[in-house]
C-alpha cells in the first residue's frame, strides 16, 4: 500500500511537471491536459508495449489514468497559483522522487520475474524518463537527446547499482531504497550545480 500510495503522488508530480512546462503558455486546455497525461503514463505504457504486456498498466489499473488526467486538469486551472507559491519546486522534487522509484520499482519487479539483467534495467529507464522526453518533444523544448545534461545518468546509474547489490546477496528492500536515494542525490546535485557532460563525452 505504502509503494501504491508513493506511485500515485509520483503520477501526480508527472502530470503536474507536464502542465508546468513554460512553452505552454496561450495553449487550450485539451491541449494541456493531454500533455499532463502522457506525461504522467508514457513511459510505464512504452515499456508495456515493449514487452508485449496482457495489458497496459493504467488499463489494468484505471487509477493511474483517473490520477493522471484529474491532476492534469487541476494543474491547468491551478497554474497561477502553482508558479506564486513557488510550488513548482516541490513538484521538482516529487518529480525526481517518482524517477527513482519508477526506475528500482520497474527495474525489481522485471529482475525478480526472471527477465534478463540489462532487459530489467533499460525498462526500468524507460519506464522513468520516457513520458518526460514525450512531454519535451510534444512541448517543443530540448530533450535529454539534444542536450548535454545528465539527466538520465543517475537512473542508469542506479539501476546498474541495485542488479549488482541484489547478485552481491543485498537485501531487496535495503538495495532498493540504497539506489533510490542514490537516484534523487545525484539528480537534485546534478540541478543545483548545473553539470553537464565534460567536453571529451560530447561528440565532435
Amino acid at each position: 500500500m505504502l509503494v501504491y500510495s508513493l506511485e500515485m503522488i509520483c503520477i501526480v508530480a508527472f502530470a503536474l511537471s507536464g502542465v508546468l512546462v513554460e512553452s505552454n503558455r496561450g495553449k487550450d486546455i485539451v491541449s494541456i491536459v493531454m500533455l499532463g497525461w502522457i506525461t504522467a503514463l508514457g513511459g510505464g505504457t512504452l515499456r508495456d508495449l515493449i514487452l508485449s504486456a496482457e495489458m497496459i498498466f493504467w488499463i489494468r489499473d484505471p487509477s493511474y489514468f483517473w490520477t493522471a488526467l484529474s491532476s492534469a486538469i487541476i494543474g491547468f486551472f491551478s497554474i497561477t497559483h502553482i508558479r506564486k507559491n513557488s510550488l513548482n519546486k516541490l513538484i521538482i522534487m516529487f518529480d525526481t522522487i517518482g524517477v527513482s522509484l519508477f526506475s528500482i520499482l520497474v527495474t525489481q519487479q522485471l529482475y525478480s520475474a526472471g527477465y534478463a539483467a540489462y532487459v530489467s534495467v533499460s525498462m526500468g529507464i524507460v519506464t522513468a524518463i520516457f513520458g518526460g522526453v514525450l512531454r519535451d518533444i510534444l512541448a517543443h523544448r530540448q530533450t535529454l537527446f539534444n542536450n548535454t545534461e545528465l539527466y538520465a545518468s543517475p537512473v542508469i546509474l542506479g539501476c546498474c547499482l541495485y542488479i549488482l547489490l541484489v547478485n552481491l546477496q543485498v537485501d531487496i528492500t535495503l538495495a532498493a531504497l540504497t539506489c533510490m536515494v542514490l537516484i534523487v542525490s545525484m539528480r537534485l546535485y546534478i540541478v543545483v550545480k548545473q553539470i553537464r557532460f565534460p567536453a571529451f563525452l560530447l561528440l565532435k
